[in-house]
């Protein structure tokens, strides 16, 4: 409706979607199990909504150059939607876990992919 996919790579707008997605999962997960698991040099925080504020400016810089390294490392250093798709990958497909895939029929794959 606002017309995206006319100034915007519909497959670009489709990764986008499915990674904030994915994010979004990770960061609920997150909130909770930092009641719980807290990382070296973190200190722990009972208060999930607190613990934004605990952290040291150290520990912010790891998790931010993690989270880069991670992003980069991801699309082989395409991040642009110029060049994300230079390849045959589909949007969102990052071929983590296609090992359970192989030797399955198209069929078996198919219905892999549904579930």
């Amino acid at each position: 409706p606002l017309a995206f996919a006319e100034t915007f790579d519909a497959r670009w707008l489709r990764e986008a979607e499915l990674k904030h997605g994915r994010v979004c999962m990770v960061a609920a997960v997150g909130f909770a199990a930092q009641q719980f698991v807290t990382f070296p040099g973190f200190t722990p925080t009972p208060n999930a909504n607190e613990a934004i504020y605990s952290a040291e400016p150290a520990g912010w810089a790891a998790l931010l150059f993690l989270a880069g390294f991670i992003e980069s490392s991801s699309y082989g250093g395409k991040i642009t939607m110029l060049d994300m798709f230079e390849g045959k990958r589909d949007p969102g497909n990052f071929e983590f876990g296609s090992g359970f895939l192989k030797g399955k029929s198209d069929k078996e794959v198919y219905d892999m992919k549904l579930k």
